[in-house]
């Protein structure tokens, strides 16, 4: 069901124990070879020496008991791999750095250069397991010429999940670039992140292979100075550390921080700087920030302008001479090779974020573009709100006009049911118990006065008719303002019933070419869109760093002791008259 559920339904599955009677063989009954194995095997298992098929598969013999079978499923999985193919396999992490006869395994795997890179995964991805894991590749091509081993921490970028945790689309991104980079030649170290490790150095670990050892991708301390807490000031090292936000925002450094005339190493905050949410009012106002995001996303959009011909071609093309379907996947490829490019001398996101966004942006639209691929410009490509906004726009305004207001007196009878609410505005809007007693008030008065009429022992029928119209009037403009609420329910209700009839009255209509027109203004928008969450991310890494110093240095020790002898004296005049003095 897998395999078909990902497009697979030629698959080959056979049920046995892989390690004991593999079963995929040729017509000679040896074992298959293969350019490529992925594989996800159960973890920590035993297994059966006895009588084993093909024994020449396993160079380390791991313990029969004990859990240990997991470097016994990566022996075999190599021994099918042809003299050039390459695996990669999740593995616990325990098989990185226990001893015995799995030392001895990746002492085998590295000595033959056949361990080309280990990748650190996050907790809480798989299904019934929340431990770490890790994936191990193994590569035979050009494997007696390599000396290094590549480590990859991934482990802090994942989204967290209910159940289980994920990678995202950037963090796929951020490790295959890692692994290219690195595996290549390209770096030696991506710091904090991966590594080329000679084999000497894993060597004199005792080919302890556990990552931290060689990646540690801890954040640094914390610093705190203790001057700075002492007598006040910001320690003008801390405020070099962002050099990358002053940078990109020339402003804004000079709006939060001015020079001591007495001390050159530190700085105190301007007096701009009331408190800490003073500082999201600066960084939100200053024009610095504003211009440098625009100034990226022009360049975005003259990147988009440039690159739309490659887009369009992905589609094929009618007629004797028509143009053949692109490919998604060499799509991808090239637009990610030039968008960071073209930004590769920005410092407003790094590398990792344009490739990140860009990674983000094309999973959540590869569906549509292999179907561009595939189809072309077809209508029914566009989401059903692409149709609504670009064929009934009336329509649109005139719905959100109408959930306005009903957001609106919704708020305004919430508001009338708090305690010591006051129509102050004269809205006419009353609150629920005033309403049902002016309603058993009004049922009151008019059955009075309908037994007054017949009976005038019983009183003056017309006083109560006249306190009745009273009652009415209080209760008049308030019931106007629930019919209005009940009628703009009704309204939303019918446009929501109708608007599958008008989508697919309107998709009918639209012709390929107008398709082609809303489908690019529509992968334009969510391309800007992306990158414009990544800059507010950014945006809000710079308040973080600033509120941070605030939170550190805005209050010196002197300060709080102070706060402190005035509280202790307010405190003994209190008790003094109270007789404890």
């Amino acid at each position: 069901m897998n395999m078909l559920l990902h497009g697979i339904p030629h698959a080959d599955i056979r049920q046995e124990d892989t390690i004991r009677r593999p079963q995929h063989k040729d017509e000679n009954g040896e074992l298959k070879r293969y350019d490529r194995v992925l594989a996800n095997p159960p973890f920590s298992q035993n297994y059966i020496k006895k009588d084993i098929d093909y024994p020449g598969r396993f160079a380390v013999w791991l313990p029969e008991k004990g859990k240990k079978a997991d470097l016994m499923f990566v022996q075999h999985m190599l021994a099918v791999l042809k003299g050039d193919g390459k695996m990669a396999t999740v593995m616990p992490h325990g098989v990185l750095f226990r001893g015995g006869e799995e030392r001895e395994t990746r002492r085998h795997f590295i000595e033959r250069g056949w361990l080309e890179a280990i990748i650190g995964l996050p907790a809480g991805l798989f299904y019934g397991t929340g431990i770490p894991a890790c994936v191990l590749v193994l590569n035979k091509k050009d494997a007696p010429t390599r000396k290094h081993v590549v480590f990859i921490n991934a482990d802090r970028d994942y989204r967290d999940g209910k159940a289980q945790n994920f990678l995202r689309a950037e963090d796929i991104s951020r490790i295959v670039h890692a692994y290219r980079t690195l595996t290549s030649g390209g770096r030696d170290a991506l710091p904090g992140y991966a590594r080329r490790v000679p084999v000497e150095e894993i060597e004199g670990e005792d080919f302890n292979c556990n990552i931290r050892r060689y990646v540690d991708n801890a954040p640094p301390p914390e610093p705190h100075d203790v001057r700075a807490h002492l007598h006040g000031g910001v320690p003008r090292s801390e405020i070099d550390a962002l050099e990358r936000f002053w940078t990109n925002y020339p402003e804004l450094r000079a709006r939060c921080f001015q020079p001591r005339s007495d001390d050159s190493t530190y700085l105190d905050f301007t007096p701009a700087v009331t408190d800490r949410r003073a500082l999201a009012e600066i960084l939100n106002g200053d024009t610095s920030v504003a211009a440098a995001h625009a100034a990226f996303l022009a360049t975005l959009d003259a990147w988009w302008d440039q690159h739309l011909p490659d887009i369009e071609a992905l589609a094929p093309s009618d007629g004797p001479n028509g143009r053949k379907p692109g490919n998604a996947y060499a799509l991808r490829r090239g637009l990610l090779a030039s968008i960071e490019d073209t930004f590769a001398s920005s410092q407003l996101l790094t590398g990792h974020q344009i490739r990140g966004a860009f990674a983000r942006y094309v999973d959540e639209l590869k569906a549509d573009l292999k179907s561009i691929a595939a189809s072309g410009w077809g209508p029914e490509l566009i989401p059903d709100a692409d149709i609504l906004e670009s064929q009934f726009p009336e329509v649109l305004a005139e719905m959100e006009r109408k959930r306005a207001r009903l957001a609106e007196l919704a708020a305004l009878f919430a508001a009338a049911d708090e305690e010591d609410y006051a129509d102050a505005d004269d809205l006419g809007v009353l609150p629920g118990e005033q309403v049902k007693a002016l309603k058993a008030q009004l049922k009151q008065l008019k059955g009075e006065a309908k037994l007054a009429k017949r009976d005038p022992n019983l009183g003056d029928h017309k006083a109560y008719e006249k306190a009745a119209v009273a009652e009415e009037t209080k209760l008049a403009r308030h019931k106007s303002l629930e019919d209005e609420a009940r009628q703009l329910k009704a309204d939303l209700r019918t446009v929501d019933k109708k608007q599958d009839e008008l989508v697919e009255s309107a998709r009918k209509k639209i012709d390929r070419d107008e398709a082609r027109k809303v489908i690019l203004d529509r992968l334009h928008r969510l391309l800007v869109q992306t990158y414009a969450s990544y800059l507010r991310v950014d945006q809000r890494a710079c308040l973080a760093a600033l509120e941070n110093l605030h939170a550190k240095y805005a209050v010196t020790a002197a300060d709080i002791e102070e706060r402190r002898d005035a509280a202790t004296g307010k405190l003994k005049g209190f008790l003094e008259e109270l007789g404890y003095g």
